[in-house]
């Protein structure tokens, strides 16, 4: 007998007015019956609650809605995995939207492999574009080293593309920095699996919009990047050593991105001063192991140490490592 275990979606919400609809419709054009649809509301000012609740009121079995203050999407999520029925769990942005085999393709895929985990790649498209799906393929298992080896190199940092058993996050510990938070959850995440289901085909389209977090002008949140990187790096040494350089990289690019940007600043708050320190002590401790780290690019290493001198001995003209 197949299984059809319940799968919960959590959808993350603040002023998403112009997506919200686009992004609920395909989840309830899934091919995959037994979801339930949790939209957190994190304290939207424009019409986003009101497309919620209608919503839900036509789809009273399928919908739930959750309305709090603005929090961050971080605890958003967290408030939708406390309240999620399901074995399993998904998470979609809401102004994205996934293929019509999203939801089905994960779930088989971790049913095959007898894994906790099942990935797919994202894909990026132009605003306002809606492309055809494509087609999901078949699934296979990718090792821990693989695993670690991409996830380093950029791949798999955020919630969605993924599939994951409930119990995963019983001891997963959510950081307070709310900037790529994700990256800290998914390195705790993988570093306990020996393998993860894959399916080599993108079943879930996003577009970067001006105020994607990935855009935020400096300020002490922006700045929380560095701090989920730095603890990344921790945990990572603590309990996965084998890949500790990978991560340290990650935390060093951060560094020498924040550290570029404070200095070529002209005025700088006091808390933001105290900040670049922090970074400056975390660059001074750990030098001779960025310079010699294989993970890193030659022509970042020397921006790191322009970087780190001009914070040093002035605020003049410096070398800034752009944001990805």
């Amino acid at each position: 007998m197949q299984r059809i275990d319940l799968i919960s979606i959590i959808v993350p919400i603040f002023n998403s007015e112009r997506y919200l609809e686009r992004c609920i419709e395909s989840l309830l054009r899934q091919d995959y019956s037994n979801t339930e649809i949790i939209l957190v509301n994190d304290g939207s000012t424009d019409n986003s609650q009101s497309i919620c609740e209608r919503y839900a009121s036509d789809h009273p079995h399928k919908i739930r809605v959750i309305k709090q203050d603005n929090q961050g999407a971080s605890i958003a999520r967290k408030r939708g995995i406390a309240n999620a029925a399901g074995e399993y769990l998904m998470f979609v942005d809401s102004d994205d939207y996934v293929s019509n085999e999203y939801v089905s393709a994960l779930y088989k895929a971790l049913l095959k492999h007898n894994t906790s985990i099942a990935l797919c790649p994202v894909k990026r498209v132009e605003i306002g574009a809606f492309p055809i799906f494509a087609k999901a393929e078949s699934s296979l298992c990718m090792y821990k080293r693989e695993l670690m080896c991409r996830f380093f190199k950029y791949e798999f940092w955020g919630y969605p593309g993924g599939c994951y058993h409930k119990k995963i996050f019983e001891n997963i510990i959510f950081p307070e920095a709310t900037v790529n938070e994700d990256y800290y959850v998914k390195a705790q995440m993988f570093a306990s699996q020996d393998f993860v289901a894959y399916i080599d085909c993108a079943l879930y389209y996003y577009e970067q919009h001006q105020d994607s977090l990935s855009k935020l002008p400096l300020s002490l949140r922006a700045l929380g990047e560095f701090d989920n990187t730095l603890a990344t790096w921790e945990y990572i040494k603590k309990n996965t050593q084998k890949y500790s350089l990978h991560a340290l990289a990650i935390a060093s690019e951060a560094a020498c991105k924040w550290l570029g940007t404070i200095n070529s600043t002209d005025y700088i708050e006091q808390p933001i001063l105290l900040y670049r320190n922090r970074i400056k002590q975390f660059i001074r401790k750990n030098l001779l192991k960025i310079l010699y780290n294989p993970h890193l690019l030659w022509k970042i290493k020397v921006v790191i140490l322009y970087n780190y001198i001009g914070a040093l001995y002035s605020q003049s003209e410096v070398i800034s490592f752009g944001n990805k």
